[in-house]
Order: structure tokens, then C-alpha cells, then sequence
């Protein structure tokens, strides 16, 4: 016998949505999710209930009943998002989920017994996963999908791969409670069949008979006799998640919490993958329409929200906002895969900070274009012999001469002030002709009367010139 698991999620667009606020401060507010083409009522929390407003209820009515009633409209997107979410959360723990937008989740769990050595503890393992997403479900297991969705969507819990018992509990179902269409149910109903226990104590042969071939496929799948097709999920290639706010943020200060939780959906989704993210673009949907995007970059390549959210609230220091922000959609611009060799696999990173990692907090607190490497150059010249490069790329090392050069270098060569002593030279430098800024120099090294070891040069008018110091 296969076994299945439903999870109905009857209030998934409510849970969805986040506040800036605290969860019990939330909790105090009567909130109301309207479908817009009928403006009834099709999702309440629990203070909206206690009032007594009701799921069915016209809009009119809900707010005769409560004058400081929060509405939002029906997304259906926005749920199949969030379902979406909720199967790649649960793909850490679960294989073969199917997705029935727009409240269902359906786990094939007969191939998972055998991992965790039984439908309990199974159960366990899956229930402790999906509690941290804090969203309200259903759940009830069953011999076939049919079986399984109409008991969790009758609120039974039932955690059980007894097929007796099971069929036991869904005979005194309504048909009201099934998959059935509205048609196929009048015409049951017409000849006095009200319940599956009557459905189901007719022969299959009188239903074919009687009625058209789809309450036959039902009745089939329901009973596990017929297979029941389904379209596993597979997780998405490309991160890109949204996340609606309740309310509108007008502090750039205060997007740290919801951007929280969209990096705990992207360390999910580099965790799946062994990937690291190397630059986030994270998209402000904005009051009129307005739009705006702020780039965030990470050097060393990283995947948790704990090290993202460090380098974004360093950016977010800088951000002033033109107009309140009313959702958020972060992506991954560039990506790769995780560097095994430089990571911990339980601990993460170890030991002090990394090149790489300090490089990506200083681009986050000052920006990307203002932070460089510096890498040597070709040129002879010593005020042209480094350059400035992209600090995110990897400079390989160069063998060069073993000719002593100064540790600080001056911008531009000052005239000698001070008395010297010379200890090493000429070294002459005759080079530049190919741009017009030739030189002819020959320099030394001089020691001061003060003791300090500076690198001097002599022109062709015989001036002496000061270019660097030694450390």
C-alpha cells in the first residue's frame, strides 16, 4: 500500500504576510483577506473570528461588525509563491512533494519510511521542519491522494498508515466534503446517495453504468485502485523571491526584518544547491508604483543569512528612501558554487576573518567602487610601476627583482630637505620615452641625520629629489 501525507494550509496568504510590527501586537488586529470579485470573506485571523466575522461573509457585513477591520485582496500569486516556499523548506527533509496550489502540499511518504524507520518518526522529523515557518496546516495521512486530502481538509490530524482505520473514518464523509464536482454530487443526491459509505457500497460496473466515466476515475483513486497521476516538485534554478509587507515602510532601517527572512529563504535555497552567492539585487516595490534597487556584494562568495545580513545592513547605512516600500524582491545576480575546501561542513567558516571577507564588509560600508587591490605593472616607472584593480579578483604572484624598493611611496617626488648619507647607488632609471613622460634618474638609498632610510634620486639638472621611505 502507498501512503500519502496532505498539509492544508487554510490561511497560507494571511500567515504570509509580514509586519514590521511584533507577531502579538499583530495578533490584536482584526485582519480580513477579501476575494475581489465577490468581496466575501475568504480568510480571517482569530481576532477578526472572534468578532464575528465568518469565512463567507460579504465584506459589507464584516465591517458593520468591526469599524477598525484590515483588508487586503485575495492574491492567488502570492499564495503559490509562498506554497512554493513552503515545498523547498520541506525538501531538506522530504522527497516526492506535489504541489496543489492554491492551500496544498501532498507527500508521497511510502519511500521515507524506510529512512526514518517509521511513519512516527517520520512525522516527528517533518512536523519539528515545518513549525519554524509558523504557518497554521492541516494534515492527516491517507491510502491514496484523494483519501488524504479529504481528511486533512476535515481538520482530522491523523498521523496513521492503518488502511482500515483510515477507511473507517472517511465512509460517514459527505460528498460535500470530496473532490467531486457540484454536478456529479446533485445527480448522487437525485438517486439518494449522500455519503461515500453510499457511494462506495455501490458496485464499480452500476457506477459506469449509471454515470459518467469521472466519478468512476474517483471513486478508483480514492480506493487506490486506480493510480492517481501527479507532477513532483523540483526546485527552481534561479532564486527569486517576494515577500509583501502589511504595512508601509517608510525607515530604510526597518527593511532589515523582512529582508531577514527573504535571506533565510536564499540560504534554503544555496543550502539545496551547495551554492554561495557573490552580489543580491533586492528590489523596493514603492508607493505610485515607484521602483528602486540596491545591490549587495559579498567577496568571499556566502550563503547564510547570518553573514548576508551583516554586509546589508552595512549598505542599508547609506540608503535614504524616496518613497514607502511596499514589498521586497531579492534575486541572486551572480552566483557559484561552494568553495569545500575553505568551509567547515557543520560549523561554517573557522578561525579569524579572511581577506575576502573583510573586502565585502568594506564594500558594503563605503561601496564597491570604493574599494581596489593593488596589483604591480609592467611599467618601470616607480609612479607607475602599481595600479588599481577590482578587489573581487585574484591576483596571482609575480616574481620581481630582488632590487630593494621603499615600503611608502610619495605621490610626487619632494625636493631633499635634509642632509644624508648615501649607502647604496646609482640604480639608473632611463624609461618612459613611448607617452612623452620620459625620465632619466639615478637613485639611492640615503640614511638621514635623523636615522630614517630614505629611497632619493638625482635629475640631469643635478637636483635631489626625495621618492619614498623605507619601513
Amino acid at each position: 500500500m502507498q501512503l500519502w501525507l496532505y498539509l492544508h494550509f487554510p490561511t497560507l496568504q494571511l500567515d504570509a504576510l509580514f509586519s514590521e510590527t511584533s507577531l502579538s501586537h499583530l495578533a490584536e488586529q482584526p485582519i480580513v483577506i477579501v476575494d475581489g470579485q465577490h468581496f466575501q470573506i475568504v480568510q480571517a485571523n482569530q481576532h477578526a473570528l472572534k468578532l464575528g466575522i465568518q469565512l463567507g461573509m460579504g465584506l459589507g457585513s464584516a465591517s458593520a461588525l468591526c469599524h477598525e477591520l484590515q483588508v487586503h485582496p485575495y492574491q492567488q500569486k502570492l499564495e503559490q509563491q509562498t506554497l512554493t516556499d513552503i515545498a523547498q523548506w520541506l525538501y531538506l527533509v522530504t522527497s516526492d512533494i506535489v504541489l496543489l496550489p492554491p492551500q496544498g502540499i501532498l507527500l508521497k511518504v511510502s519511500d521515507m519510511l524506510c529512512l526514518y524507520g517509521g511513519i512516527e518518526a517520520y512525522w516527528q522529523a517533518l512536523s519539528i521542519h515545518l513549525d519554524k515557518l509558523g504557518y497554521q496546516y492541516a494534515f492527516s495521512t491517507g491510502f491514496s491522494p484523494y483519501s488524504a486530502m479529504l481528511l486533512a481538509k476535515s481538520a482530522t490530524m491523523l498521523i496513521s498508515d492503518d488502511k482500515d482505520k483510515l477507511m473507517n473514518i472517511i465512509r460517514p464523509y459527505a460528498l460535500t466534503q470530496t473532490e467531486l464536482a457540484a454536478k456529479q454530487i446533485a445527480a448522487l443526491q437525485r438517486v439518494g446517495v449522500n455519503t461515500l459509505d453510499d457511494l462506495l457500497s455501490l458496485p464499480m460496473a452500476e457506477l459506469a453504468r449509471r454515470f459518467d466515466i469521472d466519478l468512476v476515475n474517483y471513486v478508483g483513486r480514492l480506493l487506490g485502485q486506480f493510480k492517481h497521476p501527479v507532477d513532483f516538485y523540483h526546485p527552481p534554478e534561479k532564486f527569486h523571491s517576494y515577500l509583501e509587507l502589511l504595512y508601509e515602510i517608510e525607515n530604510v532601517q526597518w527593511l532589515e526584518r523582512p529582508l531577514k527572512k527573504l535571506l533565510e529563504r536564499l540560504e534554503l535555497f544555496l543550502t539545496l544547491r551547495n551554492h554561495v552567492a557573490y552580489e543580491l539585487t533586492l528590489q523596493l516595490h514603492q508607493r505610485d508604483n515607484q521602483t528602486s534597487y540596491i545591490h549587495f556584494t559579498s567577496a568571499s562568495g556566502d550563503y547564510t543569512s547570518k553573514q548576508w545580513l551583516k554586509l546589508c545592513q552595512l549598505t542599508l547605512e547609506s540608503i535614504k528612501l524616496e518613497a514607502p516600500v511596499q514589498g521586497l524582491t531579492l534575486a541572486i545576480e551572480r552566483g557559484g558554487l561552494l568553495d569545500a575546501s575553505s568551509r567547515d561542513m557543520f560549523n561554517g567558516p573557522q578561525g579569524t576573518q579572511t581577506s575576502l571577507e573583510l573586502i565585502g564588509f568594506l564594500q558594503a560600508k563605503l561601496g564597491k567602487d570604493k574599494v581596489h587591490k593593488i596589483t604591480l605593472s609592467n611599467d618601470p616607472r616607480p609612479e607607475k610601476a602599481t595600479q588599481l584593480c577590482d578587489a573581487s579578483l585574484v591576483i596571482s604572484p609575480r616574481k620581481t627583482a630582488s632590487r630593494c624598493r621603499p615600503s611608502f611611496l610619495l605621490p610626487i617626488p619632494q625636493l631633499l630637505q635634509e642632509k644624508v648619507s648615501i649607502v647604496q647607488g646609482p640604480e639608473r632609471f632611463v624609461t618612459g620615452w613611448w607617452d612623452g613622460n620620459d625620465i632619466t634618474r639615478d637613485y639611492f638609498i640615503a640614511r638621514s641625520n635623523k636615522g630614517r632610510w630614505l629611497w632619493i634620486f638625482r635629475n640631469q639638472d643635478k637636483q635631489w629629489f626625495l621618492h619614498g621611505q623605507f619601513s
